[in-house]
C-alpha cells in the first residue's frame, strides 16, 4: 500500500511526464506546421488545372472605340509595375428566361402597379407596350414579357413641368424615385448594389439632353444602377460611369416622375468554370497594341496608365456568360478593357 509520500511523488511524475508529453505534440505540430509553411514558400504545391468546363467560349462582343487615335501608354500604378494576377478566374452562365404562357399577363400586373394600365399592344415578336394615362407626358413603356427588358419613353422634352424643373428633386431623393420605380415593377432585383448607384446631371437644350454645368441648371436626373461585386471583382458596362440600368428624373405638376428609363438586367447564375487568363503584362501589350476597347479616351496622345485590374463584362445585349476583363484606368477619366481569358479558350 503507497503512503502518503509516495503517492505524492507518483502524482508530481504523472503530472510531469503528462506535461512532457503533451508540450512534445504541441512542438511536433509547430514543427509540422513550419515545415509545410516552408515548402509551400521554397516548392509550392501545383494547383490543379482550370476546369474549363464549357469548352471554348465566345469572345466579349466589345464595342468599336469611340477614338481610332494612336495613343501612347505609361504605366504610373501606385507601386510603378502592372499587378500579378491569379492565373486563372472564374466564368459564369447567365441566366436564361423560360417560356411561360402567363408571361403577358403577369407583364401586365407589374406595369400596373407603376401607372401603366392602358390596353396592351403588341410592338415586336415579345415585345408589348402599355400607357400611363395619368402621365402629362404621354409616358409609354415597352417590355419583353419573356427577358423582362424594358424601356420607358414619353414627350419629356415638350412637357412645361420638365422644363421648369418644378418639384425635381435632388440627386438623393431622385434615387429614391428611381428605387421606387423599379421596386413598384418588381425589378429591383437582390443583386444590385444600391451603395453604387450613381447619378448624372442633364439640362435641356434644343430638344436634348446634354450635360448641366450645375445643380441649379438641371432639368433631368439620370440614375444608374449597378450590380454587385461578382468573386470579389466589379461588374463593368460598355458605357464610362454608366450601367445597362439607368432611369431618368424630372420634375412634375405634383411630384418627381420617371421620364425617361433604359432597363437590361442579365441574371448570373452560380454554375461557373475556371479558365486561365491573361498576364497583366500581356494585356497591356494588347493595349498597346490596339487590341483593347477604349470607352472614355483621353485628350491627350500620352497616357499614363494609373490603375489595373480584373472585373467582370456585362454587355447591353444578351450574353451567355460572365466573363472577366482586364481594365485600365488612367488620367483624365481614360479607361479601356482587354479580354481576359486566354485565347487558346476563345472561339476566333
Amino acid at each position: 500500500m503507497l503512503t502518503l509520500n509516495q503517492a505524492t511523488s507518483l502524482t508530481k511524475n504523472v503530472v510531469k511526464w503528462s506535461a512532457v508529453i503533451v508540450g512534445s505534440i504541441i512542438l511536433l505540430l509547430i514543427l509540422i506546421r513550419i515545415g509545410t509553411f516552408l515548402k509551400e514558400i521554397i516548392a509550392p504545391t501545383p494547383l490543379p488545372p482550370p476546369t474549363v468546363s464549357f469548352g471554348k467560349l465566345p469572345p466579349i462582343e466589345l464595342p468599336t472605340s469611340s477614338s481610332a487615335q494612336q495613343l501612347n501608354y505609361f504605366i504610373d500604378t501606385v507601386t510603378g509595375v502592372l499587378p500579378k494576377f491569379p492565373d486563372r478566374a472564374e466564368v459564369f452562365r447567365i441566366e436564361k428566361p423560360s417560356p411561360d404562357l402567363l408571361a403577358l399577363a403577369k407583364t401586365g400586373e407589374k406595369v400596373a402597379q407603376a401607372g401603366f394600365s392602358s390596353s396592351v399592344i403588341r410592338v415586336l415578336g415579345n415585345t408589348y407596350q402599355w400607357t400611363d394615362p395619368q402621365s402629362s407626358t404621354l409616358r409609354k413603356i415597352n417590355v419583353d414579357i419573356f427577358t423582362l427588358q424594358f424601356n420607358v419613353s414619353s414627350a419629356f422634352l415638350e412637357n412645361q413641368a420638365v422644363i421648369s424643373g418644378v418639384n425635381l428633386p435632388d440627386p438623393n431623393k431622385a434615387k429614391t424615385v428611381a428605387q421606387n420605380f423599379l421596386s413598384s415593377l418588381s425589378f429591383l432585383y437582390d443583386d444590385l448594389d444600391l451603395e453604387k448607384t450613381k447619378t448624372n446631371l442633364f439640362s435641356i437644350k434644343d430638344s436634348a439632353l446634354v450635360p448641366a454645368t450645375s445643380i441649379s441648371t438641371t432639368q433631368v436626373i439620370e440614375i444608374d444602377f449597378f450590380q454587385k461585386d461578382i468573386d470579389k471583382l466589379p461588374v463593368v458596362y460598355p458605357k464610362a460611369n454608366n450601367s445597362t440600368i439607368n432611369i431618368f428624373v424630372g420634375g412634375g405638376e405634383n411630384q418627381p416622375q420617371v421620364i425617361k428609363a433604359d432597363f437590361f438586367h442579365q441574371g448570373i447564375l452560380s454554375e461557373s468554370a475556371t479558365y486561365p487568363i491573361k498576364t497583366a503584362s500581356d494585356a497591356f501589350l494588347e493595349l498597346k497594341n490596339g487590341n483593347a476597347y477604349i470607352l472614355s479616351p483621353s485628350n491627350n496622345k500620352d497616357v499614363s496608365i494609373r490603375n489595373v485590374y480584373l472585373g467582370y463584362y456585362m454587355e447591353n445585349k444578351e450574353q451567355n456568360f460572365l466573363m472577366p476583363v482586364v481594365v485600365f484606368e488612367g488620367d483624365n477619366g481614360f479607361i479601356a478593357y482587354v479580354s481576359a481569358v486566354t485565347d487558346e479558350w476563345i472561339n476566333k
